[in-house]
């Protein structure tokens, strides 16, 4: 037997297509609960939990006394197949293809490795690193935010002994660390999605219903030589993976 959905699903599915076509545009007013009440012939709280449910999806923002608002901002392009070479500079195209450009800030320090970053690292807990936060804004929002460790014991007294700024001309990690002999061999990426920390929540300004990519990464020159977290707001980016397969 069919199962028929109920009525705020059925209201809230006739909204998102209005919103992925574009009949409404980021930025336009969704219907009132009083304009959904009228046009459906459904009570107020069905009308209110069709908005919440669009509002759990982050599809929709709400405002005190003005009411609810198609999400704004493009579309941001994190390319994964390419990445990590010695020869491409992502971050140029995803700027490029994206038409946005961040604003990126960063924080450093010397800290003692926790026990995760210090397995992760393959040395002993408590060992030195350098840590750097790097936090990216685009159009005033915080979009990404990656927390980079390396250990001391590699870079301590050479040129790299600081890390680099996070700005798209300044040496990546492969670049870094050739330049100090030991050139990255392989680096891994673990990518899942999970829902925002709080903490998450507040600094990135998470809408209510919307996950996060969590990127675990780590860098090998024969043994990890960096290792990092990178958090993506899952409704701002989508991540390609284009991988070029060679013709026998």
């Amino acid at each position: 037997m069919a199962i028929t959905p109920p009525q705020y699903a059925v209201i809230a599915d006739h909204l998102r297509r209005r919103i992925k076509s574009g009949e409404l545009a980021p930025g336009d007013q969704v219907p009132t609960e009083r304009e959904i009440r009228e046009e459906f012939g459904v009570s107020q709280p069905v009308a209110r939990q069709a908005v919440a449910q669009l509002r759990a999806e982050g599809l929709v923002v709400s405002q005190q006394g003005r009411g609810s608002f198609v999400r704004g901002g493009a579309e941001l392009v994190r390319y994964t197949g390419t990445r990590y070479s010695r020869d491409q500079k992502p971050n140029r195209l995803e700027e490029k293809d994206g038409g946005w450009q961040a604003d990126v800030s960063a924080e450093f320090r010397q800290v003692q490795a926790s026990p995760e970053v210090a397995d992760r690292l393959h040395i002993p807990h408590g060992d030195m690193v350098s840590e750097v936060v790097y936090r990216w804004r685009v159009d005033g929002e915080t979009v990404q935010v990656s927390t980079q460790w390396e250990p001391l014991s590699l870079t301590r007294g050479t040129p790299i002994e600081k890390p680099s700024s996070g700005l798209v001309d300044e040496p990546d990690v492969i670049a870094r660390f050739d330049s100090i002999g030991l050139p990255v061999d392989e680096v891994r990426e673990r990518i899942r999605s999970r829902m925002p920390t709080p903490d998450e929540v507040h600094e990135m300004r998470v809408p209510v219903g919307v996950p996060v990519f969590e990127i675990e990464r780590t860098h090998y020159s024969r043994v990890p030589v960096e290792t990092a977290i990178i958090i993506l707001r899952c409704d701002r980016f989508v991540i390609d993976n284009t991988q070029v397969v060679p013709v026998k």
